[in-house]
């Protein structure tokens, strides 16, 4: 029997929250076939996924050295960054050769990794990929643009991440797209409370139109494009609907926070919002939900909300812009222009004075999720470690 080849996975966030690329990471490993792939997951901190996916067994590794490396890269000198830059790259290598590892695979950007994780492995001889979880390089300079073109394959979750790295130069031949994709059975399984028992411990009678926001508390996520959107409804509208905002708030988005309660006092919306924090319980949320927002500013680059709202009933109303776009067809949810809330506004109405046309897309929303189920997620990537 063939000796299993180990994956390597790794995740870069380290801010604390938890969301969307941890979520993807958690379930691709637990669809990997076991006979063929054995994952190890490399998280910079600690956070809840790596104990969901100890609790399966599967081998997790916290970064410690990443505390001390981040620190030197923030406030040292040249000459100690680059140092820090070699040391960080052996490290790395050593940890390769030691764990048996046959494939890298990055979680995040082709921006980020190629100065250290895929030079560690070249130096122990494997290829190293990287899934495209952001549409724009940002602030990256030519030197990681020039590195971003030498991973061994870049996978693009949507037409729009793709769109966008061949923009900045990134070589077709070294991409291509793998949509990411919701376990649906797991999704459905996890919902545990009756729908009438959520609403009412949100104090949601049966009449009142449950609207839900899924992410984390952040200005480029556009919660403040709701709120102002539900500032602008008649009041007959808004008095028939109550919105809830489930995510954390990380240390640096605190201000943003602030900012969101007080246009809250302002506009009077107390009794029409209610901002839930980080919850465990997003499932039940959702199945309990009649309308799910998406409201990103920014293109998102795919929107693992959508699909999975999509997958529990929800009729969905989403950003413009980016992954929703291609996720949502006019008979399974509706798009507006995050620059002007009044669109979503007007379908905020739409759905609260008819019923039926809610009731539509919720009903017609499921099997359209299907077509972004882990299953063809999971084929996609074995099909470029199969190539590899």
């Amino acid at each position: 029997m063939a000796r299993r080849r180990r994956v390597l996975y790794v995740e870069f966030n380290e801010d604390g929250t938890v969301g969307g690329s941890h979520q993807a990471v958690f379930d691709l490993v637990r669809h990997l076939p076991s006979d063929r792939y054995e994952p190890v997951v490399l998280y910079y901190v600690e956070n809840p996924f790596a104990d969901r996916l100890r609790a399966r067994g599967v081998q997790v590794i916290i970064a410690e050295p990443r505390a001390r490396e981040k620190a030197v890269y923030e406030n040292g000198g040249r000459m100690s960054r680059l140092a820090q830059v070699l040391k960080g790259v052996w490290w790395r290598r050593q940890l390769l050769r030691r764990e048996r590892i046959d494939v890298v695979h990055l979680n995040g950007s082709p921006f980020i990794g190629g100065d250290d994780w895929l030079p560690a492995a070249r130096l122990a001889g494997i290829p190293c990929v990287v899934t495209a979880l952001s549409i724009i390089p940002s602030t990256h300079g030519p030197v990681h643009r020039m590195l971003a073109r030498h991973f061994d394959q870049v996978i693009a979750i949507s037409g729009a991440v793709e769109a966008g790295l061949l923009a900045v130069g990134i070589p077709a031949t070294r991409m291509c797209r793998v949509y990411l994709g919701v376990d649906i059975a797991d999704l459905h399984a996890r919902v545990v409370t009756p729908r009438a028992d959520v609403r009412w411990s949100l104090g949601v009678d049966d009449v009142t139109v449950l609207v839900t926001m899924v992410g984390n508390i952040r200005r480029w996520k556009g919660q403040h494009v709701v709120l102002a959107a539900l500032a602008a409804l008649p009041d007959a509208v808004r008095s028939r609907l109550r919105v809830m905002f489930a995510g954390a708030v990380s240390a640096d988005a605190e201000r943003y926070a602030a900012e969101l309660r007080t246009t809250v006092d302002a506009e009077g919306l107390g009794s029409v919002v209610t901002f839930l924090g980080g919850r465990t319980d997003v499932p039940d949320l959702l199945a309990a939900s009649d309308v799910a927002i998406h409201a990103s500013i920014d293109p998102e680059p795919f929107g693992l909300v959508v699909p999975e709202a999509m997958a529990l009933g929800n009729a969905v109303i989403a950003a413009a812009a980016g992954g929703p776009v291609e996720i949502l067809t006019p008979t399974t949810g509706l798009l507006f222009d995050t620059a002007h809330p009044g669109e979503l506004a007007a379908h905020l109405t739409s759905l609260v004075e008819d019923a039926s046309r809610r009731r539509s897309l919720a009903e017609r929303a499921p099997a359209r999720a299907e077509h972004f189920s882990i299953e063809r997620h999971v084929a996609g990537n074995l099909a470029v470690y199969d190539a590899l």
